[in-house]
């Protein structure tokens, strides 16, 4: 959840230069309330949320290496969280995306804004995130869709 704090820092050290943070629904949560800190100091970055309504990395984990072990119900977030509407709260521009023909113009009106932008983009609960490290292994070792399906038929 470090990610948006991040990239705060980067934009004030290269203030010239977009910078956008990537992030899920759960890491978002995380640390959202420095969207407060990017508006209270007027810090244009741009954060997009892929809201699937899960902490998704463990749930691909659970559902990939674990075979669904009884707790995936933990990780998922049946809740009522409106990103947009607490991005705004906070003070910055908020958009939502729920189709993907929407993601260009969200990007293009966030890079021009000249305040924060959150860009709350609703995902299928089943997506994956790709590439993926398994647990305990290497960053070098990460894999994606193409490598899973070799896995498994092999």
């Amino acid at each position: 959840g470090y990610g948006l704090g991040a990239c705060i820092g980067a934009k004030v050290g290269v203030p010239d230069t977009p910078v956008i943070n990537i992030a899920g629904d759960g890491c978002f949560r995380m640390n959202m309330n420095e969207i407060a800190t990017a508006t209270r100091y007027n810090i244009p970055i741009i954060e997009v949320v892929f809201n699937n309504h899960a902490l998704d990395m463990v749930r691909q984990w659970q559902t990939l290496f674990y075979d669904k072990i009884p707790q995936i119900g933990i990780v998922i977030l049946e809740d009522k969280v409106d990103y947009c509407k607490v991005s705004e709260a906070m003070g910055a521009k908020a958009i939502l995306v729920t189709k993907k023909e929407e993601i260009d113009d969200a990007i293009k009106t966030a890079l021009s804004a000249e305040v924060p932008v959150v860009i709350e983009v609703v995902i299928n609960q089943d997506d994956k995130v790709w590439p993926m490290v398994a647990p305990g292994a290497a960053i070098e070792d990460s894999f994606d869709e193409k490598d899973q399906e070799n896995r498994i038929q092999n």
